[in-house]
């Protein structure tokens, strides 16, 4: 998988990440769901890291345009 298809896999698992925490708020709202704490930080951990993700691989594939395909 290049460089592309990996920031196109992180783009797409943070647009999921993003839809999983609203949900996780939209639950706990709507139906008084008591969520451990944990799961806000690691919510937030994983956009954090996806988001990361997504920049570097977005710096690679512009090197990639402007260098050529290294391996």
């Amino acid at each position: 998988m290049g460089n592309k298809g990996k920031r196109n896999l992180f783009l797409v698992l943070l647009i999921l990440e993003v839809f999983a925490y609203l949900g996780i708020v939209m639950f706990k709202n709507h139906f008084d769901l008591q969520v451990k704490w944990w799961v806000y930080i690691a919510s937030a951990f994983l956009f954090v890291f996806f988001l990361g993700s997504y920049r570097n691989f977005s710096q690679a594939v512009k090197e990639d345009e402007k260098y050529g395909h290294l391996e």
